[in-house]
């Protein structure tokens, strides 16, 4: 499931020429995590407004657990779950989040 969350996050695909041969999202993720500059570059600069970049920085957070090198020490999907759920992002009443009601 972390793969999927990052994805959104990113908008990339889990597998890119880019990576490198036998290199993946988690990969490129992890090498490009140096601070907050380069963690707003992982975003995807579509969907990343001033309004939900903390959204989608607990949303990364979540992804990179879901993605520890030891399974043992991954989430649950209960726990993703939970997770996903305290975190709240982007609620419905966030602003240029592309979730407004009329």
């Amino acid at each position: 499931f972390g793969i999927v969350l990052l994805e959104l996050v990113s908008g990339r695909e889990a597998v890119e020429e880019e990576y490198g041969e036998a290199k993946d999202i988690v990969y490129w993720v992890l090498t490009n995590l140096h601070d907050r500059k380069s963690v707003l570059n992982i975003l995807d600069d579509r969907v990343a407004s001033k309004h939900c970049v903390d959204d989608m920085i607990k949303v990364l957070k979540i992804a990179i657990k879901c993605t520890t090198k030891l399974p043992t020490l991954r989430p649950t999907m209960r726990d993703v779950v939970k997770m996903l759920i305290d975190s709240e992002p982007c609620k419905m009443k966030s602003k240029g989040c592309g979730l407004e009601k009329d």
